[in-house]
């Protein structure tokens, strides 16, 4: 019969756990780091044991998007106040796109009561696990956008003479988001289309992540995407909006050796009364040339 008292169960039992746990020494060396923090975040045990934390490799950004590097991150607020650290992040994953998780962090005592380090647990939320196993079912029935890894052009296209069905029946309102990364062909010429694939699917995963489990993204044309926000008004387009440009912002792409910066032009409208798929992809995508024209990296918002 196995000694439950024995360290090392415990410490296998931590290893193999989903959701994600690690540990961080006083110093902000990290010393554990278990499977479910391999599988959220994509860097493995050896790539992070011994490194020092506050390098904020992950780029945890909080509910406003401000980047908690250095003695910001949650687990050094933990560790070097005694405090118990509960919110919600968005992490850059090693491939580079953005996930959002909840996090729990907290000092670690030894047995007299003195704070050597600090643990964090954190799990990603509970809509982009779902969209992982929907995206293989859709992905079999020929509606996934290979090179982003998002809706295709048709699926997005029936969704939103859905919910102008719906608006037509139903006065809630829905607002679309056009949306264009910028400068490409930049990247394009100086690095090839193989350095756009990897951009493509880095920023569809960034956008994906970072939409409720209500919206849908899909790819639109070209080096565009164009989001369905359900129950969105004017009031809360523009927030929306505002936010995927920055989680795009905070993505990393790394290619051979170099960060590509990516940057995101947004455009959006809300429906109104009569209002046909042509007219709202009209105004979204004036809309977007507005930001596009203003030197990208903005948000406009047309609702005439």
């Amino acid at each position: 019969m196995p000694d439950l008292a024995d360290p090392q169960i415990f410490r296998s039992i931590l290893e193999n756990l989903s959701m994600a746990v690690y540990v961080v020494a006083r110093d902000g060396k990290i010393l554990f780091w278990n499977d479910g923090a391999e599988r959220i975040t994509g860097y493995l045990r050896q790539d992070v044991i011994g490194r020092i934390y506050e390098e904020n490799f992950l780029g945890e950004l909080d509910g406003v998007e401000s980047e908690q590097g250095g003695v910001r991150c949650p687990i050094f607020v933990a560790s070097l106040d005694g405090k118990h650290v509960q919110t919600q992040v968005s992490l850059r994953h090693k491939s580079g796109h953005r996930v959002p998780v909840q996090l729990w962090a907290f000092p670690v005592r030894n047995s007299q009561g003195v704070i050597v380090g600090g643990a964090q647990t954190f799990q990603e939320d509970v809509a982009v696990a779902d969209w992982n196993r929907r995206q293989t079912k859709l992905a079999s029935y020929g509606c996934i956008d290979e090179a982003s890894g998002v809706l295709s052009h048709g699926l997005i296209h029936a969704h939103i003479r859905e919910q102008l069905a719906m608006f037509a029946e139903h006065p809630v309102p829905f607002s679309i988001l056009c949306m264009e990364i910028d400068n490409l062909e930049k990247i394009q010429s100086r690095d090839g289309p193989a350095a756009i694939a990897s951009v493509l699917r880095v920023i569809g995963q960034t956008l994906e992540n970072n939409l409720r489990p209500t919206d849908f993204l899909g790819r639109w044309q070209g080096h565009q995407f164009l989001a369905v926000l359900t129950e969105c008004n004017g009031s809360d387009v523009a927030f929306a909006a505002e936010r995927l440009k920055r989680m795009v912002a905070g993505s990393r792409i790394a290619w051979w050796g170099d960060r590509l910066p990516v940057t995101l032009s947004v455009g959006g409208t809300v429906v109104s009364l009569g209002d046909t798929e042509e007219s709202m992809v009209l105004r979204a995508e004036s809309a977007l040339k507005q930001s596009a024209d203003r030197g990208g990296n903005r948000v406009a918002i047309n609702n005439r």
